[in-house]
């Protein structure tokens, strides 16, 4: 075999090692990751759009756009409603993994417990209840607690915060 055929087939070898190799780390890259991973550093931007209705004592927000909420760097999204005149809180939850995603237009309605909105007899007619009368001056935020991937602990942000 002549020197230039061998050192041919030596390259050739060399880039089926190599491109082999680069497979085979995706492949792992793929498994850890998953399909569909979240790779963001930073935590989720979404936006909230806050709409309240003092005759019915509701407070309907809406995820009016930014990212999507999923279960893969997501554990939980709640609300934390403040009642200004007590500087009490009440923590409800919008989403768990079960609820997850939520992405633009999915909505969460809480209520306050003195009013019966539907008329049905039961107090409770949103998707959470508070245990005081939601006015002008309460506050509500929501926080998001999830793991982003490839970071070492959970955390917990608070991405919007909506005056009533």
């Amino acid at each position: 075999m002549s020197p230039a055929v061998s050192r041919g087939a030596l390259t050739l070898e060399r880039l089926a090692v190599w491109g082999l190799a680069a497979l085979v780390v995706l492949g792992l890259a793929a498994l850890v990751v998953g399909p569909g991973a979240d790779l963001r550093t930073d935590a989720p931007d979404i936006v909230v759009e806050g709409q309240f209705d003092a005759e019915t004592g509701t407070i309907t927000l809406t995820h009016a756009g930014g990212d999507r909420l999923t279960g893969t760097a997501t554990d939980e999204l709640a609300v934390v409603v403040t009642d200004s005149d007590r500087d009490a809180t009440t923590r409800r939850v919008w989403a768990s993994e079960a609820e997850l995603p939520v992405g633009e237009g999915a909505q969460f309605v809480v209520d306050d417990p003195r009013v019966d909105s539907d008329g049905d007899g039961d107090f409770h007619d949103g998707d959470a209840t508070v245990g005081f009368h939601l006015e002008a001056g309460d506050t509500v935020t929501v926080v998001w607690t999830g793991r982003l991937v490839g970071a070492p602990d959970v955390r917990t942000e608070t991405l919007a915060t909506v005056p009533l």
